[in-house]
């Protein structure tokens, strides 16, 4: 497969007269043989240009990703896109590992979803096109273009090396029926608020406890917590883990103190987080951060049950709100006809129209400006009001760091929060052995 791309893609070098050779040409003995390998190369240039688009999201978003991409192979017949789904494009997942191998095969897509915080991994490598003169260039994708705060995991070292596709945000989501039963006017703001109110929702005992609250037992709200706690991941240099430092402890020691006074649940096992989700539909927890991507699964299950919306991550000493999702990169091993046809598949899908219809079908994400004043997405606002908490949260959005060993760092990380808050570890010493063990990854 991989030689037949190989001749492929020198053969299309060949067809756009981009590879200088005497083929058909050079010894031509008469006219007829010249027209006629003139018109060869007419025919074999007016083939569409193939380009290939890897990405790692399934069920009814694959299909949402395959109508759009025949929408546009509809309307540019001289590109045709060929999209596959090559498994979860989470960090480690396996597209990613399917795109590592490409790229070591000398291989890759043409287009890829690139996890947010496996960005610096394909960055670093050598092996993604530099998109910052294109999208400085752009009408469509200039960065003025994009809403505050979402480019923040499209950069490397101050480069440009991918355009939004699939973001999100975490988010609080509270029951707002709950809320006026314990006479609580608003969702809290700071974490002192959120453990007071915590305590106040909780009622009742056995299996028809309501619990106040119900952390995320993963390190992407991990990353929150350690940044508006005052803390930081890494060191500046990006050589010495940071976490385990006093401030980036203050807000974990608090979910952790609400999780061993009753005040808080915590899911375990391999399915926790659908299992937290699941909780908060149910009514068995009031207050949850999860992922603005939910949000569609908590509208079509929580039903006329009871009220509830979405508010802003609640402060530490400041807030910080890591990004989510993923972002669209084109491979350096593309040809430049492939390039071209990948830069305008990218500028079509990120355009407000196209944005827009990304956005009010998946839940995910606006990313344009414009997007906002779409009439369409509007309309979608005054619908779902929960999305406007997410599109508030990216001017807090902070960028997770730009090391290579950044996802090697998250395993220890998942760990200790595992043991911090399945088994009751200690916050501090657990955190510390973490740190040590990320130290290793980062040397």
């Amino acid at each position: 497969m991989m030689k037949r791309d190989r001749l492929w893609k020198t053969g299309a070098l060949l067809a756009l007269g981009l590879v200088a050779t005497g083929c058909g040409t050079a010894a031509a003995p008469s006219g007829g043989q010249t027209q006629t390998a003139g018109a060869s190369r007419a025919a074999a240039s007016s083939q569409p240009v193939t380009i290939t688009f890897w990405y790692g999201v399934g069920t009814t978003l694959s299909q949402d990703i395959q109508q759009m991409v025949q929408a546009f192979n509809q309307t540019h017949p001289g590109i045709k896109v060929v999209a596959t789904y090559q498994g979860s494009y989470s960090g480690g997942g396996e597209e990613q590992q399917k795109l590592l191998a490409a790229i070591k095969a000398g291989d890759p897509p043409t287009i890829a979803q690139i996890e947010v915080h496996a960005m610096p991994v394909f960055a670093a490598s050598g092996q993604l096109l530099d998109l910052t003169s294109l999208m400085q260039s752009s009408s469509v994708d200039k960065p003025s273009n994009f809403l505050p705060g979402i480019l923040v995991s499209t950069q490397y070292q101050g480069r440009y090396y991918a355009v939004p596709f699939n973001r999100s945000v975490p988010v609080l989501y509270y029951n707002k029926t709950l809320f006026a039963k314990a006479h609580i006017a608003s969702p809290p703001a700071t974490w002192a608020q959120l453990a007071a109110d915590a305590k106040k929702l909780t009622q009742g005992s056995g299996s028809n406890k309501i619990y106040g609250f119900e952390p995320l037992v993963d390190w992407w709200p991990w990353e929150y917590a350690v940044e508006s706690g005052g803390g930081s991941i890494l060191s500046p240099d990006l050589k010495r883990a940071t976490f385990d430092e006093p401030p980036a402890l203050s807000i974990l020691e608090t979910e952790q103190s609400l999780v061993k006074q009753g005040y808080a649940k915590v899911e375990t096992g391999p399915n926790y987080w659908d299992l937290m989700t699941q909780d908060f539909i149910s009514g068995k927890v009031a207050m949850d951060i999860d992922s603005i991507g939910s949000a569609g699964k908590v509208t079509k299950g929580v039903g006329n049950q009871f009220q509830w919306g979405t508010a802003l991550l609640p402060r530490g000493k400041s807030l910080a709100v890591p990004p989510g999702g993923g972002d669209l990169a084109i491979f350096k091993d593309a040809t430049p006809a492939q390039q071209k046809a990948a830069w305008t598949f990218i500028q079509w899908w990120t355009a407000p129209k196209q944005s827009v219809q990304w956005s009010t079908e998946t839940g995910y994400l606006p990313v344009q400006k414009a997007d906002l004043n779409d009439p369409t997405y509007q309309a979608y606002l005054q619908k779902h009001p929960q999305y406007r908490t997410a599109i508030e949260e990216l001017r807090y959005e902070h960028p997770s760091p730009e090391s290579p060993a950044y996802l090697a760092v998250l395993q220890p990380v998942q760990q200790a929060l595992q043991g911090i808050f399945d088994e009751g570890k200690p916050v501090a010493a657990t955190m510390q052995q973490a740190a040590q063990a990320a130290d290793q990854n980062l040397g």
